[in-house]
């Protein structure tokens, strides 16, 4: 009897160790060292959202990340309740902090939009406490924070959004949320926190009257959700914009002083740039305004940002793009990178912002994404599931849309997805985005996890196994995939093994990067643009379909050598677009380029 429960034990084991073995040889196909990632960022975001509190959204925004002792560090809102490090910007590891620091650090199991920073020996940590009671809240700090060791160091006022700015070894502080306050500034004495008697004073008062905005790009909260064209809203905005998120950065001598608007539950909240020769007051709006907006594609939105430079000397903005789907405060982190030209504008790079971006470990040259080459497969191609909810059909996870998605009937094991891209291409990544779709926020915690398996087919037949994912047993909600080498196929299968929290098998898209072998698209032509003088913060566009297109890019700007706008429009159909965050008093130059499957063609560039 022994002995053959002991053969049994032995043919198991040896069953499990070949199993893991053909596990490990596929996903040799992985990059190993990846040197690409893809917005939104794939990290385990927390269950918890501002307005409602079944928790069945993942979310996390207003992200900071500090670089410290080579280490870097993010903190995020209404997330996991700790915060992350990483020493590459890709790969996260959750931290949470000591109790003795709990009731400091946040409130219940949580944190929203806390300013943190570091000097050479401490990283900082003030929590924007919401409860109103508080007049003052805790400063804590870490000289160990990858091991979750924090004390006490001081108190200040409690401010809404604060952000510490450390220049010189003087500490600086910034705040102002919403429609009642401006945002303002004040020093502390960097030993005590205490603050430096006649330091304060008003650097942007708050805005009270949205028809008086010099600029357009203050409208949108509220009212202008999923659209990129503003013609159902001219005239009809009313909702005061939400001016939020002071951060500062200081670059060749300047002071770059952000704030985001018009507010966080729509694609068209962005960061908007002062600029000061001085730390403490004279920041002027600069014309090139937003510094940051992403609108259109996959995912939309790049406000209430942190603006860091990483261990090789580049600048990257980490950014709130919002969802909306379960809670309208549901968000994801992103990463742009930033750029400062020779005279001193900044620039934050989001043009296909949700394509694959490069991260190499050294310094690089910040620009746009389409120079990087690897294009979007996936868009509008014909899919088909083992099973669907009614209302959630497989076609909604391949249309670029953060806001739709497939789901099958059930969670179990075996039900799959598949994607017929209708030629074979090639493919060198991509990004498998899960919906939540009915789970359960009492399912146990260690149930939270995706396990799945990725084939690839010429004939949709005939499978070979690309990914096998499994044995995983972590949140990937937005999980990227690089390949080591390219693979050609015209079939793409995602079979489930395992779905989080007893939830059904869903996905917001599967998207899919590489190239179609197909000729660059034509170029746009006959673009004409109309600048609407009785209200100069709208202009409309029109150019002439291009059939070869799979979207176009509208982008414009201040100058023609700084198109820093973009906007977004799937599909060649569209070929006119109202836009409305244009400034008053400010000539614009614009361009529409059009993109498909292996290519971006430039258009010309036209004047109003």
């Amino acid at each position: 009897m022994i002995e053959n429960r002991n053969k049994m034990k032995n043919k198991l084991a040896l069953l499990l160790a070949s199993f893991l073995l053909v596990s490990c040889v596929e996903n040799r196909r992985i990059a190993t060292e990846p040197t690409t990632f893809c917005n939104p960022l794939n990290l385990d975001y927390g269950w918890g959202c501002f307005q409602k509190k079944e928790k069945k959204a993942r979310s996390a925004a207003d992200p900071v990340i500090v670089l410290f002792k080579g280490k870097y560090y993010l903190f995020t809102t209404m997330d996991i309740g700790g915060y992350r490090v990483s020493d590459d910007l890709m790969t996260w590891k959750d931290v949470y902090f000591n109790p003795e620091v709990q009731a400091s650090a946040l409130d219940v199991d949580h944190y929203v939009a806390p300013a943190v920073a570091a000097d050479d020996k401490y990283v900082y940590f003030i929590n924007f406490t919401r409860d109103r009671t508080r007049k003052t809240v805790d400063v804590i700090r870490s000289a160990n924070p990858e091991e979750g060791k924090w004390e006490k160091c001081g108190e200040v006022r409690r401010m809404a959004d604060p952000c510490l700015f450390i220049d010189d070894g003087r500490f600086y502080l910034y705040y102002g949320l919403g429609g009642t306050q401006s945002t303002t500034f004040f020093e502390v004495d960097p030993a005590t926190f205490k603050e430096i008697e006649g330091s304060e004073r008003v650097l942007r008062e708050y805005v009270t009257d949205i028809s008086q905005c010099n600029a357009g790009y203050q409208f949108g909260r509220r009212e202008i959700y999923d659209e990129i064209d503003a013609s159902a809203w001219k005239g009809k905005f009313r909702k005061v914009p939400c001016p939020e998120g002071a951060w500062i950065v200081k670059n060749d001598g300047k002071y770059y002083l952000q704030y985001a608007t018009p507010g966080t539950i729509c694609n068209w909240y962005c960061d908007v740039v002062l600029q000061s020769d001085s730390v403490n007051g004279g920041f002027v709006e600069q014309p090139y305004n937003p510094l940051s907006l992403k609108v259109g594609g996959f995912i939309g939105g790049a406000g209430h940002s942190c603006v860091f430079k990483d261990k090789y000397g580049n600048w990257w903005q980490a950014t709130s793009m919002w969802v909306g789907n379960h809670d309208e405060f549901e968000r994801r982190i992103g990463l742009f990178p930033v750029s400062f030209d020779a005279q001193g504008r900044m620039r934050t790079h989001t043009v296909l912002g949700d394509y694959p971006m490069q991260l190499p470990q050294r310094r690089l040259e910040p620009q746009d994404v389409p120079a990087f080459g690897w294009m979007l497969q996936s868009f509008r191609k014909r899919c088909t599931a083992s099973s669907s909810l009614p209302g959630f059909e497989p076609e909604k996870a391949a249309d670029e849309n953060v806001r739709t998605w497939w789901s099958a009937a059930g969670g179990g094991a075996g039900e799959y997805f598949v994607m017929n891209l209708g030629k074979r291409v090639r493919v060198n990544s991509l990004q498998i985005n899960f919906a939540e779709q009915d789970i359960h926020p009492e399912a146990p915690k260690d149930s939270d996890y995706h396990a799945y398996k990725l084939y690839i087919s010429d004939d949709g037949k005939d499978w070979e196994l690309l990914v096998d994912k499994s044995q995983n047993k972590t949140a990937v909600p937005h999980d990227y995939i690089e390949l080591a080498s390219p693979v050609e196929t015209t079939f793409i299968k995602l079979e489930n093994v395992h779905t989080p929290k007893e939830g059904k098998f869903a996905l917001l898209d599967l998207r899919v990067f590489g190239s179609g072998h197909s000729d660059k698209p034509g170029r746009a032509e006959g673009l004409t643009v109309v600048r609407d003088m009785k209200d100069e913060r709208y202009a409309s566009l029109t150019w002439n379909k291009v059939e070869d297109a799979d979207g176009y890019l509208v982008r414009f700007g201040y100058q023609p050598d700084f198109l820093n706008q973009c906007i977004q429009v799937k599909g060649n159909e569209i070929t006119r677009l109202l836009v409305h965050i244009l400034t008053k008093g400010v000539k614009y130059y614009y361009r529409i380029d059009t993109y498909n499957d292996s290519a971006v063609t430039e258009g010309n560039v036209v004047s109003e």
